[in-house]
């Protein structure tokens, strides 16, 4: 007696798929949907144990930037002078670096998000963008302090709160939809390539330089075709526009345009990039 074959439509409408078949973009993005307490939920456990042990414990988070715009601020603002001419300086650096720091991290952790989480991977089933996406969701709920901090670094500089402050909301949403895109890229390299995680401090050592968070670049490029080049770095606009917001410098249409074409086309690229690989995470 034949059996009767069960078409692929009539099971995805019983909720059945073939082992290994990849599912339509729809349904995959729905099926992250239906786990994003899931996906709030890992990170917000991870950064309660991250430094459980240590004395100063998920203060690191604000320490750290910290510690970088003292080390800035003393080689760029005092040795090499880079602070001559810039008004509030020090709130200058504080919103470079923070901003700078928070794609840092969130691409960091990021590139061993599929790698580090190998057992949990080879359990059970959830789509593997939920790894890259919780991880940036726990670094933006770890930036959020980070935020506070660098506002009262300016206040106490002696810039003091606008309505244009405002604009930082909508301004890091869009960072992190950038910080997202990113995250699926090197979340795949660092599954495919474990030394890739050394490869990218060394990455971001050369892109904080490029993106003017330590010094003015108005002050070193009088061309405009340069000035347009650096507007193609999306660190290089995010800092410009953040201190536009904070500290009312003057802003570009260039730098709204590279941010927004940088972090909508970062995002689908890195999906469709992390998708591709996915019935590849867990089986080195």
């Amino acid at each position: 007696m034949a059996t009767k074959r069960v078409s692929p439509k009539a099971m995805r409408r019983a909720g059945l798929t073939n082992v290994g078949e990849r599912q339509y973009v729809e349904e995959y993005l729905q099926d992250v949907w239906n786990r994003r307490e899931f996906a709030v939920a890992v990170p917000v456990g991870q950064l309660r144990a991250q430094h459980m042990n240590t004395l100063l414990g998920n203060l690191w988070h604000v320490l750290n930037p910290l510690m970088m715009m003292g080390i800035y601020y003393l080689l760029f603002g005092v040795i090499l002078g880079t602070s001559r001419g810039i008004p509030h300086f020090v709130a200058f650096l504080a919103v470079g670096v923070f901003t700078f720091h928070y794609t840092q991290r969130s691409v960091s952790v990021a590139s061993g998000a599929v790698f580090g989480n190998q057992g949990l991977i080879r359990a059970i089933y959830f789509p593997r963008s939920i790894l890259p996406i919780s991880t940036v969701i726990g670094q933006t709920i770890a930036f959020l302090p980070a935020i506070v901090t660098m506002l009262v670094v300016t206040m106490l500089n002696g810039v003091f709160p606008r309505p244009a402050w405002l604009l930082l909301i909508p301004l890091f949403v869009v960072q992190g939809i950038f910080n997202l895109g990113a995250a699926f890229i090197v979340a795949r390299l660092g599954d495919a390539y474990q030394d890739f995680t050394q490869i990218l401090p060394h990455f971001f050592r050369i892109l904080i330089y490029m993106s003017g968070a330590m010094y003015s670049v108005d002050r070193f490029i009088h061309s405009t075709l340069t000035r347009h080049l650096f507007e193609l770095n999306p660190m290089y606009s995010f800092i410009s526009l953040a201190r536009g917001a904070v500290l009312g410098l003057p802003t570009t249409y260039g730098e709204y345009v590279s941010v927004l074409v940088w972090s909508f086309a970062l995002l689908i690229a890195g999906f469709i990039y992390f998708r591709a690989g996915e019935h590849g995470y867990g089986r080195g």
